[in-house]
């Protein structure tokens, strides 16, 4: 009778494991998407953002130049009537450039190292801007 009864206990747990599994099995295949319900995304590529219309070329002063004269003369070359912003760490200068875009202005540097960013401004809003880093001494050279 012992024997019978591991038997049947055995028995019971092949057919309950046989039915876990195979409920297991059919759970996860209600999970499967068919190929037909897939969805295919294409992505396009991006665009180039346009060029910008706006520029600033600066003629006066190069970059790391070492002056000494405390006036210094900013000058070049954005697109007609363009706003110009000079910003030096102590002083704020404002203009507009001439029909040709050309433009010229006078400043006044500090001891040491200014550093100057001009920033040209279209009507549209978009800005161009260049830095330029000057050293005022007053040692002869």
């Amino acid at each position: 009778m012992k024997k019978k009864r591991i038997f049947t206990t055995f028995l019971i747990l092949i057919i309950g494991t046989l039915f876990a599994l195979g409920g297991f099995y059919f759970y996860q295949q209600s999970k499967v998407i068919k190929p037909s319900k897939i969805k295919k995304i294409v992505l396009e590529e991006p665009s180039p953002a346009p060029e910008s219309s706006i520029f600033i070329s600066v003629t006066k002063p190069e970059d790391e130049e070492v002056s000494n004269k405390r006036n210094l003369t900013i000058s070049g070359k954005t697109i007609p009537n363009a706003k110009i912003v000079i910003l030096t760490p102590t002083t704020q200068e404002a203009g507009v450039a001439a029909k040709d875009g050309s433009f010229s202005t006078d400043i006044n540097l500090d001891e040491g190292e200014n550093i100057i960013e001009i920033s040209a401004v279209a009507d549209n809003g978009e800005t161009a801007k260049i830095k330029r880093t000057v050293i005022y001494t007053t040692e002869e050279f």
